[in-house]
């Protein structure tokens, strides 16, 4: 359910603007704040979540991730979530572990079922990790296709794109709705 509203919101911020899947989408600049990204079919503007470092590169702890769009259709601008978006859509919760130093266990709005884990490692070294087709992973990004052609959006797949933590191999799933 909150993959079609987070689908349905999409369709409505970006004033019923839809182009073809393209695969040549732009990416986010790597950075040591970056910890992955959504891309979708609707077009190449992308939801960012950054980690959210003080001064002295710890994670702030009240809010440790940031997340907004880069406006790749609108010259690349950067534009903050709309309340709704945080609320049903891309927004995140973070809860920092009691028992593990420096770690936040993580769940996207749109996925409360899956499990995410935020680690800082070291000052500006940050990673955000999942079970991608059961291994563990680095997660790198995210890219979510939908069915335009009704009303509402309908989700036809999400695709979860990361590294394994331990061969660092690529990791990859299809999750189809």
């Amino acid at each position: 359910m909150k993959i079609f509203v987070i689908l349905s919101i999409s369709l409505l911020s970006l004033n019923f603007v839809i182009s073809a899947q393209n695969e040549s989408y732009p990416a986010p600049p790597k950075t040591n704040k970056l910890l992955f990204y959504i891309q979708r079919n609707h077009n190449a503007n992308t939801i960012v979540y950054d980690a959210n470092f003080d001064k002295l590169g710890n994670l702030i702890e009240n809010r440790p991730i940031d997340v907004y769009w880069i406006r790749y259709e609108e010259n690349g601008q950067r534009m903050e979530l709309r309340s709704i978006e945080s609320l049903f859509a891309y927004g995140v919760k973070c809860d920092k572990s009691d028992t593990l130093a420096n770690q936040y266990k993580v769940k996207l709005v749109a996925d409360e079922k899956r499990d995410f884990w935020l680690k800082q490692k070291d000052p500006f070294k940050v990673g955000i990790y999942t079970l991608i087709n059961k291994r563990p992973s680095q997660l790198d990004h995210l890219y979510i296709n939908a069915d335009n052609s009704g009303i509402w959006p309908r989700v036809k797949y999400i695709e979860l794109f990361g590294t394994d933590i331990k061969t660092k191999e690529s990791t990859y799933e299809k999750i189809i709705h």
